[in-house]
């Protein structure tokens, strides 16, 4: 091999190198958004969790708070 096509050879592994360096930033920024919008998802399906166990007791003390006005009623009738 002469040496111009040494150099273009070189040249040319030199600009894969930077080209990987600048992939490899990329994907660890992407690997780090993943991350962090993971974490966030997470985060967001406890308080979703959170809600839906609220609604179930809400729920829940409705019906009990229903069941005492009609005991309420119930025993109002009876001694009026």
């Amino acid at each position: 091999m002469n040496q111009e096509m040494k150099e273009m050879f070189n040249f040319v592994i030199d600009e894969m190198g930077r080209m990987e360096e600048r992939i490899n930033k990329r994907f660890d920024a992407l690997e780090y958004r993943m991350d962090k919008m993971e974490t966030r998802m997470e985060a967001m399906q406890h308080e979703i969790n959170a809600c839906k166990l609220e609604k179930d007791t809400l729920d829940i003390l409705i019906r009990k708070i229903d069941r005492l006005e009609a005991r309420i009623e119930e025993l109002e009738r009876r001694t009026a």
